[in-house]
């Protein structure tokens, strides 16, 4: 079900926490959730969790932590607690789509940011004669050149 190798290991991550974890929170997530990531975790994937060291969240990947934030959200915490946080999740996916959409705004996509054109540019317009020989006439110049005569 599940070929991504990293959320394989996060699931193991996720075991390994759980039994680091207070009995009475683990209980208040499904059995079947539960079997769910056993079935599904990484079994030779080795865990090395320091939960000795007060920064061990910040040694585990960040699937794992989003696998967390869900379990929080969805078992753990009370229902209204829950809506804080759906309300909280929705205003911030709000916050990036706007600046997504501000960032990547199609019709402002093609608009010229420099319409002013600077007056440099515009001031001298005059055509300039562009001398065009054939290929056998700049062949024959070449030639001149390497045995330094000038061809006038």
């Amino acid at each position: 079900m599940f070929d991504n190798s990293f959320n394989k290991k996060a699931f193991s991550e996720i075991i390994e926490i759980l039994n680091h974890t207070d009995k009475q929170l683990v209980e208040k997530i499904p059995d079947t959730f539960i079997k769910f990531l056993f079935e599904n975790m990484d079994k030779e994937y080795e865990v090395e969790i320091n939960f000795f060291n007060e920064n061990w969240e910040e040694t585990i990947l960040e699937e794992t932590k989003a696998i967390l934030a869900l379990i929080y959200r969805d078992y753990i915490v009370s229902a209204e607690e829950r809506k804080d946080l759906l309300i909280e999740e929705k205003r911030e996916r709000e916050r990036q789509e706007s600046e997504l959409r501000e960032k990547y705004n199609p019709d402002n996509l093609f608009k010229n940011k420099h319409s002013e054109i600077p007056n440099e540019f515009t001031e001298n317009t005059q055509l300039i004669e562009i001398h065009q020989y054939p290929w056998y006439r700049r062949l024959y110049q070449k030639i001149l050149s390497i045995f330094g005569i000038r061809n006038k």
